[in-house]
């Protein structure tokens, strides 16, 4: 055994070229209301790694610069490079939009055949490894505090949660986000399907 380097690693991966001719996992992350731009990164980062269809940021979400980008120049700036601090490589390519309503974009891929999950603690909610995974499956995610907002908690087929064994409330919100991805990749069979490995 031997660890591999960052070299190697990197020689391991497509290019950038042969990644954009590859497919996607068809899955989509709703982030709503997220008010911290280094979780953003992360969630980024996350989808990227995932290969996930599209990652939506969605509300009061801060989001990176746009083409014909109307914020305020040093919002779209701090904006802009707080996310690329956590997101790393991931914004060039992770597909990504942002919308102020996500009740409508949900609604729309509903009736496309997608599966609705949100990540909450509920009075319903079940662990997310009792939950049926089909694809393709949309997840929201919300705010750090107050979690994903009723009107979308409304939206959803099942309501999952992590369990909480310690003293805290709950995970922050990209690590638990990352272990839901990595749950659905595994019980779709994505990660046999986009690597070839079983």
């Amino acid at each position: 055994m031997k660890k591999k380097t960052t070299h190697e690693l990197v020689e391991e991966r497509p290019s950038a070229e042969t990644l954009r001719t590859l497919p996607r996992t068809p899955l989509i992350v709703v982030a709503d209301n997220i008010r911290s731009l280094d979780n953003v990164g992360l969630l980024f980062r996350l989808c990227e790694l995932a290969r996930i269809e599209l990652f939506v940021l969605a509300g009061y979400t801060g989001y990176p610069k746009l083409e014909r980008d109307t914020r305020p120049l040093n919002v779209i700036t701090r904006h802009d490079n707080r996310i690329r601090k956590t997101a790393v490589y991931a914004l060039e390519h992770q597909p990504w939009t942002y919308t102020e309503d996500a009740n409508t974009f949900i609604i729309q891929k509903k009736k496309e055949g997608y599966q609705v999950l949100a990540l909450e603690q509920t009075t319903t909610s079940i662990p997310y490894f009792e939950a049926a995974y089909t694809l393709p499956t949309i997840l929201i995610v919300g705010h750090e505090r107050l979690g994903v907002r009723e009107e979308l908690l409304a939206l959803a087929d099942e309501l999952i949660e992590i369990p909480i064994l310690g003293i805290g409330n709950s995970h922050n919100v990209a690590m638990a986000t990352g272990i839901i991805i990595s749950h659905i990749l595994e019980k779709t069979g994505q990660y046999t399907k986009n690597t070839g490995k079983s």
